[in-house]
């Protein structure tokens, strides 16, 4: 009888549920696939980069004109349809475009540099966003605009450990302190103080994150 029972009895495979056994082919299959976009990254990008960190990982690029004018730091991530341009690729002052350790970018980031756009550390970028560092020259009294060739060009610097919400636009000459925040649908056209939530357009300081008086408050849904 006790060996009949113990016969009838169901294995460790039988006990182990339906949805654990999905959820572990799942992370397996993330993981593959987070692999082969690293290696895929590196074969493709790692010798035309200006300098490509450990770990990081490009998707679907739209726009990458002048690769030797990008630097990337490690456990970066950018997702699909992003544009990285260098606006002045005769210019061979590099690099034009750095991103530090940790960011990641989410779809269609496009990111134009004629001088210098530095991104930070560990900074979370929205859908859509727009940063640049120039301007177009429209001149009544010269060329066409869709055929003059100037900027006018200020750096831009972006701290670590920002997020940037949905649809935001930064635009030349700007400095983002670290610890901010810039809401969806903003036009940032001067600088951020760091520890800040700005949003608008132009954005406008709304609160400080270091402000012992609003830490007890809710954001507010800024993506």
């Amino acid at each position: 009888m006790s060996g009949s029972r113990e016969h009838e009895r169901p294995g460790p495979s039988d006990e182990t549920p339906t949805y654990a056994r999905g959820r572990g082919r799942r992370w397996s299959l993330g993981v593959l696939i987070r692999q082969w976009e690293i290696v895929r990254t590196h074969l493709v990008w790692g010798w035309r980069l200006h300098s490509l960190g450990k770990r990081t990982v490009l998707c679907r690029c739209c726009v990458l004109n002048n690769p030797r004018a990008v630097a990337l730091g490690s456990y970066v991530k950018i997702h699909n349809d992003f544009i990285l341009a260098d606006l002045c690729p005769a210019d061979r002052e590099y690099p034009k475009i750095v991103i530090g350790d940790g960011t990641m970018a989410m779809f269609r980031l496009q990111c134009n540099a004629a001088r210098s756009v530095r991104i930070g550390r560990n900074v979370l970028i929205a859908s859509n966003v727009l940063i640049t560092d120039s301007d177009h020259v429209v001149d009544p009294d010269g060329l066409p605009v869709t055929r003059n060739a100037k900027f006018i060009t200020r750096p831009v610097c972006i701290g670590d450990n920002c997020w940037l919400g949905q649809n935001a636009v930064i635009l030349k000459g700007v400095a983002i302190g670290h610890d901010s925040i810039v809401g969806a649908n903003s036009v940032v056209t001067r600088d951020v103080p760091p520890c800040s939530v700005v949003a608008g357009n132009p954005a406008r300081l709304i609160r400080r994150l270091d402000d012992p008086a609003c830490t007890a408050q809710p954001l507010p849904v800024l993506i």
